[in-house]
């Protein structure tokens, strides 16, 4: 009989144990979903930061071409003026 007792005891404490670690496993496991909706979060900002970076140095390039075309126009225009007053001074 003291040996049906010890065992039923350790048969209560093992399955109180038992318990005990399947509820750490749930928190675990919704600990780890919560983790991987946030790194997904994370991930979709990256991408859009990603194309939001790459459209504005897209557009930082289309301005810096448009300001070389029109500093090539303005030097262009600035010649002919320089040779028109060359030939008004003589």
């Amino acid at each position: 009989m003291e040996g049906e007792i010890t065992n039923r005891m350790l048969l209560e404490h093992m399955q109180g144990m038992k318990y005990e670690f399947l509820q750490r496993i749930g928190s675990v496991d919704g600990r780890l979903e919560n983790m991987d909706g946030r790194l997904k979060n994370v991930e979709e900002g990256l991408k859009g930061l990603r194309q939001d970076t790459n459209q504005g140095f897209e557009e930082a390039r289309q301005h810096r071409q448009a300001l070389q075309e029109d500093l090539e126009e303005t030097m262009r225009v600035q010649n002919g003026h320089t040779k028109k007053l060359a030939t008004l001074s003589r």
